[in-house]
């Protein structure tokens, strides 16, 4: 993903609490609710947000409390949560550049139906709901992109659940270094990919919907194999055909 925070002759500065420039071209490019906008159509949406930091651990958003607002993200990465009665933690999804969320409550005026967490400092464009309801109400491309990310999400939960369904830990482990690669891969020397992304074997584990213990038992095999490489806040796939299906 783009960064959407920089400074370029297509820039714009958000209303109120703005702290950064915008890159509003790239921002554009990088979400499927702003992709079918004109640029001025963009700068009008834009005027109607602020921006919020928010740093590494940080609550964004509480299941249950009410949805008065939209969050585009500018730059970071978020974890979409669901905790149990007891503390266990289930990792629903990862949000990272041009994605929005927040946009369920926003829309049916219904409490927040899972917590946002920064994984690390995030930095977003929060609209309200009495602005953006409104602005969509009048611009049916900003609609069409709204309900394609939201049919995204849902075709990600399908996957999801079909996942936790029918394949074992093993291969639901698998796919998803896959995926955290392909996405935030860096080839290494030596050869390999390093996954930068800073995720614990705690949080692979509600990602996958297993035991850290057994995420653990696993990726220690698959070090004694030579297909992973790991310290204390790295992992790099080595054999990256020893994960494919």
């Amino acid at each position: 993903m783009c960064a959407v925070v920089a400074a370029t002759q297509n820039a714009f500065t958000p209303r109120a609490t703005a702290k950064a420039i915008v890159n509003v071209e790239g921002l554009r490019d990088s979400s499927l609710l702003l992709s079918g906008l004109d640029i001025e159509d963009l700068r009008s949406l834009l005027a109607l947000a602020s921006q919020r930091s928010c740093k590494a651990r940080k609550v964004v958003c509480q299941k249950g409390e009410p949805g008065h607002e939209l969050f585009i993200v500018l730059s970071g990465k978020l974890k979409v949560c669901a905790s149990s009665a007891f503390g266990k933690e289930a990792i629903l999804g990862l949000i990272e550049d041009g994605e929005i969320f927040g946009e369920m409550a926003l829309i049916d005026g219904q409490e927040r139906s899972a917590n946002v967490i920064a994984v690390e400092d995030t930095q977003l464009l929060v609209i309200h709901r009495k602005d953006f309801l409104p602005f969509i109400e009048a611009h049916p491309k900003a609609c069409m992109g709204l309900l394609m990310a939201m049919t995204q999400r849902l075709r990600k939960m399908d996957v999801l659940i079909e996942d936790l369904r029918f394949l074992d830990l093993k291969d639901r482990l698998a796919k998803t270094l896959r995926q955290l690669a392909q996405e935030y891969g860096r080839t290494v020397v030596g050869g390999g990919v390093r996954i930068d992304f800073k995720i614990s074997q705690e949080e692979l584990g509600s990602l996958v919907g297993a035991t850290r213990e057994n995420v653990n038992k696993q990726i220690r095999a698959w070090v004694d194999e030579g297909v992973l490489e790991t310290s204390q806040s790295t992992l790099i796939i080595r054999q990256m055909d020893r994960l494919c299906a």
